[in-house]
């Protein structure tokens, strides 16, 4: 049995909000009487994070995610509860802190070092790998606040990810920075995840979470309403951003008969090509999807497709009420659940026509084949132009692709190659 790096016992954090700045001092100087508001940001948090896991956290804005890892890191303490750590916590959470504006960059590296338990000749012999991994050239000998934004979590994250830490915290900081500097640090992450490093992950991009995670949390009004499998976790979640109600969601239904709402719907059904794989479908059904299927040029449904080829993907759907909204969107998944390609028919400027009750429509999606050869599933959707799902099923078709032999990756990008040699002359004897 692995063992435990972070356990959190039944935490709660709350907040006491006063209308007048007036009432907080009566409350100090007359004890006995609330004057205060309580705002509770998380609510009875159990969780178990066994060493190595990398474990991504999800949930809309507001949910509860910083506050829980602000509370792990240590610099918020909870108002009941007990947190357990195993190991040296290295944390990045928002921009900049920990840093002095100051201090220059330099002098922060020492500090927030300190900070996070290293000697002063620890972090000097680590100095030049994080300077290196900043790569911020003569800045580094400048005060912080002539920073920007992006240098700021430069420096903060070569800080953290160079300490070797036992625990890693990251609260979605790493989108501020440029796409280089990303690929970067995702590098940097999967090492320290191989090195067995304890990850808390928290970003809104679903298909990083799939690919770096072990295991997911889905949180949503200060509690945690889902935990498990990355994939069925971010599919909770994406039903849960598409339901015009979330909080009574979350209210009536508890997380077992949630996942069981989910997963052991009459629609819901095991896919025959790959064993395990199970359709997930939200929405009003306002108007429902009747049939996805997989056409070749010729017109007739296959489940296999060449690279370089051309094939469509059919969606026909009804309406159960008068609907001008519609928009019919495709989204291609490798067996990892990362997105290949996605588009709808508002992105491909295609207006559909209103419909009455009882219409069926059928959109027809026509694309070039430039996947490498694997297994692919099709998730569609239906939803209004506000965003207000009426009907979602994830993986519900399955393809292979073939005869991809002549590129290595994830698509064919229909490389071409020349080659030209220098001329040669030869002299006459």
């Amino acid at each position: 049995m692995s063992e435990i790096a972070i356990s959190l016992t039944n935490v709660s954090k709350c907040y006491k909000c006063y209308n007048r700045p007036l009432d907080r001092l009566k409350e100090i100087v007359l004890p006995g009487k609330s004057r205060a508001q309580e705002f509770w940001a998380l609510r009875d948090i159990n969780l178990e994070v066994a060493q190595g896991d990398t474990l991504g956290i999800v949930g809309q804005n507001g949910s509860g995610k910083s506050t829980l890892l602000q509370i792990i890191a240590g610099t918020l303490t909870p108002t009941t509860g007990e947190v357990w750590l195993n190991g040296r916590v290295s944390a990045l959470l928002e921009l900049g802190s920990g840093f002095n504006p100051e201090f220059t960059g330099r002098q922060n590296v020492f500090f927030n070092g300190q900070i996070l338990g290293l000697s002063r000749e620890e972090i000097a012999v680590k100095f030049d790998n994080i300077a290196a991994f900043a790569d911020i050239g003569d800045f580094l000998d400048q005060p912080v606040k002539t920073y920007s934004s992006g240098m700021v979590v430069r420096l903060a994250f070569a800080v953290v990810a160079n300490i070797d830490p036992s625990i890693l915290i990251i609260d979605e900081a790493l989108a501020v920075g440029d796409a280089r500097f990303q690929a970067r640090c995702m590098k940097r992450i999967r090492q320290l995840k191989d090195q067995g490093v304890t990850i808390l992950f928290v970003s809104h991009d679903s298909a990083s979470v799939k690919m770096l995670c072990t295991r997911a949390v889905l949180m949503n009004y200060g509690s945690i309403i889902d935990v498990g499998q990355p994939k069925p976790v971010i599919d909770h979640y994406t039903a849960l951003l598409s339901s015009d109600n979330p909080r009574s969601n979350q209210e009536i239904l508890s997380t077992r008969e949630r996942l069981e709402f989910n997963h052991c719907q009459p629609e819901t059904q095991s896919n025959p090509t790959i064993p395990g794989l199970q359709e997930h479908r939200h929405g009003n059904r306002l108007a429902v999807i009747h049939e996805v299927k997989i056409t070749n040029i010729y017109n007739r449904q296959v489940e296999t497709i060449e690279t370089g080829s051309q094939f469509n993907i059919k969606v026909k759907l009804a309406v159960n009420a008068k609907l001008s909204d519609l928009i019919v969107g495709i989204s291609i998944r490798n067996l990892m659940g990362l997105v290949m390609y996605g588009t709808n028919t508002q992105l491909l400027n295609c207006q559909l026509p209103c419909l009455d009750i009882g219409q069926d429509l059928t959109v027809e999606f026509q694309l070039p084949c430039n996947l490498h050869k694997g297994i692919y599933t099709v998730t569609v959707g239906v939803h209004s132009q506000e965003g207000l799902s009426y009907d979602w099923i994830d993986d519900l078709v399955v393809f292979e692709v073939i005869n991809g032999n002549h590129c290595e990756g994830v698509v064919d990008l229909q490389a071409d190659v020349q080659v030209k040699a220098d001329a040669v002359f030869c002299l006459a004897q």
